[in-house]
Order: C-alpha cells, then sequence, then structure tokens
C-alpha cells in the first residue's frame, strides 16, 4: 500500500484558509508536526499582555 504525499505548500494553503478557526486551527496542530507553526501563526498572531 502506498502513501499519498501531499506538499507541504498545500498543507500551509489548507491552514491559512482556516485562519479564522481557532478549533480547527488546534485541531490542524495535532495532525502532524510539519502543521505546527502555521497553525501557531494564526493562533498566536495576536496576543495581549495584560496585568
Amino acid at each position: 500500500m502506498s502513501r499519498a504525499i501531499i506538499p507541504q505548500e498545500l498543507c500551509d494553503l489548507i491552514v491559512d484558509y482556516l485562519h479564522t478557526e481557532r478549533s480547527a486551527l488546534s485541531s490542524c496542530a495535532l495532525v502532524c508536526r510539519a502543521w505546527v507553526p502555521a497553525s501557531r501563526f494564526h493562533l498566536f498572531q495576536h496576543v495581549s499582555l495584560a496585568e
């Protein structure tokens, strides 16, 4: 059985498309290590520090 290999650029486009869906981005980060950077970019794009 052969595995289909999806190019990383395509995976990044898919994750980028979900930039408004926080729950979907969190799920993407759990799929595989290669998806973590793109997911984190959108999840932590706006960070607010308060006392």
